[in-house]
Formats: structure tokens, C-alpha cells, sequence
């Protein structure tokens, strides 16, 4: 198997497997939209800063599938040590590395919300909110792929200018 072959079989993949979890998804999105919409007028400016924190959250994810797809058919075309990857692996680098805390602040505000003891709040906040460290370790994962292959064009650039 080529390796323009490899690319459009990960490609694929790709695309199918977010079809897939769109589709299993969609009716948990389509209850949350119709529990929403059921509640509309009662909703309080702290709920209006939650489902903020979720748009941007959403949004932050959404820009690194986008990135991803846009990486992957750079790569196919034999564009792989360019600025332009390496801008895009920094910027899913930092969205995944910001995104775990944006969810632990959401997953927080809700616990506040339904505790009814707020003795020691900070404490059992971090005893019982999760946080995502793998998408973290993924963003800096990211990040450090980035810097190697930044350093990867400056010595292009370098050995192309000596003879």
C-alpha cells in the first residue's frame, strides 16, 4: 500500500468516524436541545457564563477537527514540514491543552450549583470534578511535535543554504 494510499485510508477513517459519533450523539443533543428550550425565560446570568463556556468549548474542539482534517491533507499533497502545519499543530496544541480546564470550570459550576453543603467547597471540588489529563497531555503532546518539526524546517532551511 502507497503512502497516497495510507493518507486517504486514514482520511476516511477520519471522516467516518465523525460521522459515526455525530450520529450516536445526536440524541442526547437533540433531548439537551428540547430540555433548553422547555426551560427558556428561567435561565440566570451564571447559567448564560455555562453555556458561554460550552460554545467556546465546542468551538475550540470544532477548530482541531478542522486542523486535523487540514493536517492530514497537507500531508497528502507532500506538504508535511511547512509554517503553516506547524502553526496549525501549535493552535490544536493550545486549544487542547486549554480546553480540559475551560470543562473542569464548567463541571465545577455545576457541582456548586447541586451541592447544598458548601462546607470545604475547594475540596470537594477537586475530590469529585473531573479533569481531563489526557487531552491535556495530548495538547502538550501537540506542542512539543510542533517544536521538533519547526526545528525540522530551520535545519531544511540551513543545510539547503550551505554547500
Amino acid at each position: 500500500m502507497t503512502t497516497q494510499n495510507q493518507i486517504k485510508s486514514i482520511k476516511t477513517g477520519y471522516v467516518i468516524t465523525l460521522l459515526a459519533v455525530f450520529l450516536f450523539s445526536l440524541k442526547d443533543a437533540v433531548r439537551g436541545f428540547y430540555d433548553g428550550y422547555s426551560d427558556t425565560g428561567k435561565g440566570t446570568s451564571f447559567e448564560f457564563l455555562q453555556g458561554l463556556v460550552i460554545f467556546v468549548i465546542m468551538f475550540l474542539g470544532l477548530r482541531v477537527l478542522v486542523y486535523l482534517y487540514r493536517f492530514i491533507d497537507s500531508v497528502q499533497i507532500g506538504n508535511v514540514f511547512s509554517e503553516e502545519n506547524v502553526s496549525r499543530l501549535k493552535r490544536m496544541g493550545w486549544y487542547c491543552t486549554t480546553i480540559p480546564f475551560l470543562l473542569f470550570v464548567f463541571n465545577a459550576s455545576i457541582y456548586i450549583q447541586r451541592t447544598s453543603d458548601k462546607m470545604n467547597l475547594m475540596l470537594k471540588i477537586i475530590e469529585n470534578v473531573d479533569f481531563q489529563i489526557w487531552l491535556l497531555i495530548f495538547g502538550l503532546t501537540l506542542l512539543t511535535i510542533a517544536f521538533v518539526f519547526k526545528k525540522g524546517i530551520e535545519l531544511k532551511l540551513e543545510q539547503d543554504l550551505t554547500i
